[in-house]
């Protein structure tokens, strides 16, 4: 997508190289507009002093008092011309043209005519009737000189505009930088609270943004209270669900020496297990915006503590955790998760259960106990169904399958293998870099 600072940047470039580059265009014109009625002026003037000076007999060739004659007509090349023509007369030239002859024009007025000396001259030519003899007069002008002035002036004007654009491009692109600072700060705002630091947007926006900054906040909220009802109401279903499935367990025990019982006994289990592995799917809250789990060392040494009562300190349970602080993450999944793995461990055991936290390209949690472990083909079973390897003990079954769930919600990794160290099972569960 592309940038909006880099679009409003370019636009409004473009717009000003657009009006200087016509403002230069349109300079030139006027000047030359202005060059050419200044000389055209002027030319008028030399024309009337000309016509003031000439002398028309009937009959007669027009005779010039040279005396009266402007003396810059008087010298060669000079740059100021005039050509006087009469019918079945030779023309009058200033001495100016020395021994050229300018062409014959029409009246009005002629540009950029090639004259003496390559000069570039402008060419004003009237008709008069005096004394009833025809006469043609043309006065002309070089505006070399002027051109170049005028280019000049052009150039100078271009390089005034170019610096004036510049310094326009930079003061815009400091204010549009300055315009879209509270963006960035939202910016930042939003990875705070996609790592769980804040709990809502509080960056100050301007007007046009400010619903949108509401709208995220009214959505955080609405997800929060639907993720907390959606827990509530599953761990009210499963309390409403687990009296009587418990009461119809102690009733067909009773009678496990009938068959049919033992096929109801077996389909109240399969019941359970779906039971508790559709509560814990919903309860499992993924990467929401905003999830965070602040103290993650302190909670699983609660646990830790919680376990060993609960396996009257039979089991050996050694957390190591290193160089993480919080993670972005549920606290209740985690908490599920972790448990899970540390139960199932605990179950199978002999002596000893290792649990390792630490950060390398992501979040490693690696679970570690002295147990018989398990062979490729009944980890694929495990992992894909969700069934016990042995029915005695309620591990290594559902609660993996569970923890599978949650892991996916999190874009992470379950492997299970061979634990080095006590030689029983190895758990580990990878999660993406982005979780602490």
């Amino acid at each position: 997508m592309t940038s909006l600072s880099r679009h409003l940047s370019l636009s409004l470039a473009i717009s000003l190289i657009c009006v200087f580059l016509f403002q230069s265009v349109l300079v030139g014109i006027e000047m030359r507009k202005l060059t050419e009625d200044g000389v055209v002026s002027r030319l008028e003037d030399d024309m009337e002093g000309i016509l003031a000076a000439l002398s028309v007999q009937a009959e007669q060739a027009p005779v010039i008092a040279w005396d009266h004659i402007p003396e810059i007509f008087m010298r060669p090349f000079s740059g100021h011309y005039f050509q006087l023509r009469q019918e079945q007369q030779a023309a009058i030239r200033s001495r100016s043209l020395w021994d050229i002859e300018l062409d014959v024009y029409q009246n009005g007025i002629d540009h950029a005519v090639i004259g003496p000396k390559n000069q570039q001259l402008i060419i004003l030519t009237r008709s008069f009737t005096l004394h009833g003899q025809h006469i043609v007069l043309s006065v002309a002008e070089d505006t070399s000189q002027l051109e170049a002035t005028s280019l000049y002036f052009q150039k100078r004007l271009l390089m005034l505009s170019a610096g004036a654009l510049l310094m326009l491009l930079i003061i815009q692109l400091w204010v549009i930088r300055r315009g879209l600072k509270p963006l960035i700060g939202l910016r930042n705002e939003l990875q705070q609270l996609e790592a769980g630091e804040i709990e809502k947007l509080e960056q100050p926006v301007p007007t046009e943004i400010q619903p949108l900054v509401e709208e995220v906040n009214r959505l955080l909220m609405v997800m929060q209270q639907r993720l907390q009802r959606s827990r509530n109401a599953m761990g009210n279903l499963s309390h409403a669900l687990k009296t009587p499935l418990t009461l119809m367990f102690q009733i067909l025990e009773r009678r496990q020496n009938d068959s049919e019982c033992k096929q109801l006994i077996e389909q109240a289990q399969r019941i359970e297990n779906h039971i508790n592995k559709q509560l814990s799917r919903a309860r499992t809250a993924g990467q929401t915006v905003g999830n965070t789990w602040p103290e993650p060392e302190q909670d699983l040494r609660d646990l830790i503590s919680t376990l060993k009562k609960i396996y009257q300190q039979r089991i050996n349970i050694n957390l190591q955790f290193t160089d993480i602080g919080s993670i972005t993450a549920d606290r209740e999944d985690m908490m599920e998760l972790i448990g899970n793995l540390i139960d199932n461990a605990c179950k199978w055991a002999e002596q000893q259960v290792i649990i390792t936290l630490h950060q390398q390209n992501g979040l490693h949690i690696v679970i570690e106990d002295d147990g018989p472990g398990m062979s490729l083909r009944e980890q694929s079973l495990v992992l894909g169904r969700g069934i016990r390897m042995d029915e005695s003990k309620q591990g290594h079954g559902l609660g993996l399958a569970i923890v599978s769930e949650i892991i996916e919600a999190y874009n992470g990794k379950l492997e299970l293998g061979k634990s080095d160290k006590l030689g029983g099972l190895q758990v580990n569960v990878i999660f993406p870099s982005s979780m602490v």
